[in-house]
């Protein structure tokens, strides 16, 4: 009878190695859906879409966009769709940005575009303000742009 009771106080290996295990794995778990990140889903992003040229016909002359206030946002697209070329006609556009919208400063250059068709140039680090500035040489351009900025 004494053997008995002493036993019933005390599990085997197997049953204590199972009381065991199940709370650990349980407890791991636990632990990692509290710290795994969540993917970010559309809705908790933000989107901006603004027109840095509008549609027009852009004569052999440099110019500039007006400038737009980014500091919210983190990366972003320019995208610049050519419809028409007049005669022998090249466009260079430039991305600028500034931090007082004041002083500007050149970022990153659009490939010299020659032709008709869509351009794109995804940006990022742009700071607090941005631009563009354009240079068509030759005879003129029809075009618009617009940045899509995202956070």
């Amino acid at each position: 009878m004494r053997q008995s009771q002493e036993h019933a106080g005390r599990c085997s290996l197997k049953e204590c190695w199972l009381t065991g295990l199940i709370p650990a794995v349980v407890a791991v778990m636990f632990a990692i859906m509290l710290f795994s990140a969540v993917p970010a889903g559309a809705s908790d992003r933000t989107t901006r879409i603004v027109t840095m040229l509008s549609s027009g016909t852009y004569t052999a002359a440099t110019g500039y966009s007006s400038s737009f206030e980014v500091s919210a946002y983190y990366e972003g697209q320019i995208l610049v769709g050519v419809i028409a070329e007049a005669g022998t006609s090249t466009l260079d556009i430039t991305i600028q940005v500034s931090g007082d919208d004041s002083t500007w400063y050149d970022h990153t250059s659009i490939s010299q575009i020659t032709a008709t068709g869509q351009y794109r140039q995804a940006i990022t680090n742009f700071g607090k303000y941005i631009r563009l500035k354009y240079v068509v040489g030759g005879t003129s351009f029809t075009l618009s742009s617009l940045g899509i900025f995202k956070n």
